[in-house]
């Protein structure tokens, strides 16, 4: 008699899996507990019928394939000091600045080396205008590298991360002094914590610059080096928004 009621459970069990065609058995599926399997047997001894499935494996939420960065866009505003070395053959002198620089910035972030979709690599291009309290003004443009290192989150939740940076400048500045344009190569390192939230980017950053100017007058070397915080503003627009 067991064998029969075990060829019927199996014969059941198979008609309503091909009716079921929606309904594909994985590893996630769950076997029938011993109490419906009773009920199905008992309802075979006594000439009843009754509905009965397999319970579904559970749902998994899609997420997209695309997690690709589109562009990164933003802003930043400094604010520190600049000490400005003049000097010639026959000796030098030195200025003290107080510096404010404001930038907008235009990049997209990359994987590179590291594992696929993760992006934390930023190529970018800035314009800037930085105001000295020498009553001076100039403008620069930068292209920058930058190491978003999510990967060593000081802090992480389910839309938030806290993370360190670093970034590295090189570019061209440029002031008018008079009827004289004088352009200088400029560079900087800057190393910081980013708060990003929803796509938002805030950030902290301490940044060391320095500006080799090219002196109208030859045999005047015109050298500055700056410190300064940094505030920063970004957004990451992704193609899957």
């Amino acid at each position: 008699m067991n064998i029969y009621r075990t060829l019927i459970f199996f014969g059941l069990a198979l008609f309503t899996g091909l009716q079921a065609a929606d309904n594909v058995w994985s590893q996630e599926t769950k076997a029938l507990s011993p109490e419906t399997a009773q009920q199905i047997l008992s309802g075979y001894d006594g000439n009843e019928t009754m509905a009965f499935r397999f319970p579904d494996d559970p749902k998994v939420k899609r997420v997209s394939e695309i997690e690709d960065n589109i562009l990164v866009v933003g802003g930043t505003l400094g604010y520190g000091s600049s000490s400005e070395t003049v000097s010639n053959t026959t000796g030098s002198y030195t200025l003290e600045h107080k510096v404010t620089d404001f930038r907008i910035l235009l990049g997209k972030d990359f994987t590179f080396w590291h594992e696929e979709y993760t992006q934390p690599t930023r190529i970018y291009l800035t314009y800037g205008y930085t105001m000295l309290s020498s009553d001076v003004d100039f403008t620069s443009v930068t292209l920058g590298i930058k190491e978003s290192m999510r990967y060593w989150s000081f802090y992480e939740g389910e839309k938030f991360s806290l993370y360190p940076t670093l970034s590295y400048e090189l570019g061209n500045a440029s002031l008018k002094r008079g009827d004289e344009s004088i352009s200088g190569f400029t560079s900087a390192f800057a190393v910081g914590v980013v708060y990003e939230r929803l796509g938002f980017e805030y950030g902290l950053e301490v940044l060391s610059d320095s500006i080799s100017w090219n002196h109208p007058i030859d045999g005047i070397a015109d050298e500055a080096q700056g410190l300064q915080l940094r505030l920063t503003l970004m957004y990451r627009w992704m193609y899957d928004e």
